[in-house]
């Protein structure tokens, strides 16, 4: 699909699932169950955790240059990242559950992602009724997909896909289309063809050439 295809190719996947697991281990080691943290107190902490190490590790909180010229774009006060038509909006889901999300009882503004027009569901034909204020997109020509994101500490696992949600109040599928993003499924990672590009010919450490000693001439005459 042409999102996974652009997104990817941007660096941008990569970049998020680098930020994921940092955001994840941070946050269940600074979190302690036995000390009252909940599963309410984790999820809130990878959430604000996982946005801010987003903005680090695109570029966007002064800690190296942007990836594919990711930009901060959020939506209805919710926070989004943007790379080219596509925002990404993030959500955390219960752990293996990425299939049963229930956007209608969501927020409003996920709520109006789910509801965005999709060329291959007639049903996003039908009157909106979204609350005041509230809108599917506040720029003309993007798509907002969401970043899911998930992980349990006993044992520790992540879970992180990039999809785009259907609107189911009709109990049906949450999605339209929905990818894990995993080492598999991301491959090579294309930030560093980019690093390897900026390498120099030459360095320091390089063998020398060998040099072959020049013979000497005799200029003596008898």
């Amino acid at each position: 699909m042409e999102a996974w295809r652009s997104l990817r190719g941007a660096g941008f996947l990569h970049a998020v699932r680098d930020a994921h697991r940092e955001a994840t281990l941070r946050v269940f080691e600074g979190m302690d169950r036995a000390e009252g943290f909940t599963e309410r107190s984790f999820g809130v902490g990878a959430f604000d955790v996982l946005a801010s190490r987003l903005d680090a590790v695109l570029g966007l909180g002064g800690e190296g240059p942007a990836v594919a010229g990711a930009v901060r774009d959020d939506l209805n006060q919710s926070p989004g990242w943007r790379v080219g038509r596509y925002r990404m909006l993030l959500k955390r889901h219960t752990f293996g559950q990425v299939r049963r999300l229930r956007w209608d009882r969501d927020s409003p503004t996920k709520q109006a992602v789910a509801r965005q027009a999709y060329a291959d569901d007639a049903q996003l034909a039908l009157p909106l009724g979204l609350p005041p204020g509230v809108s599917t997109a506040d720029t003309p020509g993007i798509v907002t997909l969401v970043l899911a994101h998930s992980a349990t500490d006993e044992p520790l696992d992540m879970e992180l896909y990039l999809g785009r949600p259907r609107w189911n109040a009709d109990g049906g599928d949450a999605w339209h289309w929905v990818r894990r993003l995993d080492d598999r499924a991301l491959g090579a990672d294309p930030r560093r063809k980019l690093d390897e590009a900026t390498l120099p010919l030459w360095s320091d450490g390089s063998a020398d050439v060998p040099m072959r000693r020049r013979r000497e001439t005799s200029t003596e005459t008898t």
